[in-house]
């Protein structure tokens, strides 16, 4: 599992110098905190550091991707899992990558089924009033434990979406379905 590993570091420089300080070569005795001052990235302002490499703090979204991704491809290795973090708080390429690696990660689509429980239609009994008035073609007492799109589908008033099930699902008319079929 260590592949990805050695990419990385193939891929991303060492784009930071690791010391925390640099001597100037006419006073051993100087430090400075830039290496070289006059092509420093901020000209004219002071920077308040002793050279030493910032950690910047990973979003909880960035860090999960990057956790997501590392369990993706069976990363179990803690201390490498802090090696990546902690390069990756620093290291704004690393950073970069590892997102990008992290888009690799396959995403559950949204699932739009519902339960009968959450029908209106299904009253204390168990009953589905839908399969009653003959509207769908369905069970009278449905299994609520499987999670379906149903015509009958009529929402709660706590449901956010309050399309029926026709709406939500239109593709779901039964006689399109099965035309020589009985209703």
């Amino acid at each position: 599992m260590v592949d990805w590993l050695e990419r990385a570091r193939r891929e991303i420089p060492e784009s930071v110098d690791r010391d925390t300080t640099v001597t100037d070569n006419r006073n051993p005795m100087a430090v400075m905190a830039v290496p070289q001052p006059a092509k420093s990235e901020n000209p004219g302002s002071s920077i308040v550091s002793n050279g030493s490499i910032p950690k910047a703090v990973l979003s909880k979204i960035e860090e999960t991707a990057i956790r997501d991704w590392l369990a993706y491809i069976k990363e179990t290795d803690p201390e490498i899992i802090a090696e990546i973090m902690d390069r990756c708080r620093s290291d704004p390429e690393a950073r970069a990558y590892f997102l990008g690696r992290s888009g690799e990660v396959p995403v559950d689509p949204i699932d739009d089924r519902r339960h009968c429980r959450q029908c209106r239609n299904l009253i204390a009994g168990g009953l589905c009033l839908a399969a009653q008035r003959k509207e769908i073609k369905a069970s009278l007492y449905p299994m609520d434990n499987l999670p379906r799109r149903c015509e009958g589908y009529l929402p709660k008033p706590n449901d956010p979406g309050q399309r029926v099930g026709r709406q939500r699902w239109p593709g779901l008319n039964w006689k399109k379905m099965n035309p020589v079929g009985t209703p």
